[in-house]
């Protein structure tokens, strides 16, 4: 028996010990390549899968650019049209109203609040010339000389609407005569001889 311990002694002293040390040695290496293997090829997939993105995001970019910039363009064609439209629109408008415009004619024109106002100093000064020259000027013959509207008319002309309603400027002119009083009445006529002659020394 100890014949066969020694051989086995010896065949372990052989290296067939040392031969399972390196196995041990290689498969640690071999574990330890496929594991740096396992991790750049997960490394390459982050990259292309970052990659993938990234490149899906750039298109999407630039189909969202390409988008912005048809419908700004078409933003600006339509607010070309509609502003050559409407420049169309007004010089037809003026070559009508010039058309139109050689129709009409003044053939007499009135006085109103504003013209008066216009000539305002003008105005005043003749108005006052008026009564200096005439010494006692009821008040309307003043108003008939400088075509101004008396309260008599004013109320006249609002209690004819008052009664009437509504009633349109052609008919309110048409009626306009009965409103005013172009003779003086009598007892007017006494009121200023009493009280209401204006008189300038």
């Amino acid at each position: 028996m100890s014949e066969l311990i020694y051989y086995r002694y010896a065949d372990n002293v052989d290296g067939s010990d040392e031969d399972a040390g390196d196995d041990y040695y290689v498969a640690k290496a071999s574990k330890k390549k496929e594991k740096k293997r396992q991790e750049r090829e997960a490394r390459q997939a982050e990259d292309a899968a970052r990659e993938s993105k990234q490149t899906k995001q750039d298109r999407y970019a630039e189909m969202r650019r390409r988008k912005d910039e048809a419908r700004e363009a078409e933003e600006r064609h339509l607010e070309e049209e509609a502003l050559a439209r409407k420049a169309k629109e007004e010089e037809a408008t003026a070559v009508e109203f010039d058309k139109w415009k050689g129709e009409f004619s003044v053939d007499a024109e009135g006085t109103t609040e504003s013209d008066m106002q216009e000539g305002g100093q003008g105005l005043l000064s003749d108005f006052v010339e008026y009564i200096k020259k005439h010494k006692c000027v009821p008040l309307e013959d003043l108003a008939a000389e400088f075509k101004l509207r008396t309260q008599e008319e004013m109320k006249a002309v609002a209690d004819y609407i008052k009664r009437q309603g509504r009633v349109s400027i052609s008919h309110l002119a048409s009626k306009s005569n009965q409103f005013i009083d172009l003779e003086p009445k009598a007892l007017f006529t006494e009121e200023i001889n009493n009280s209401e002659v204006i008189t300038v020394g």
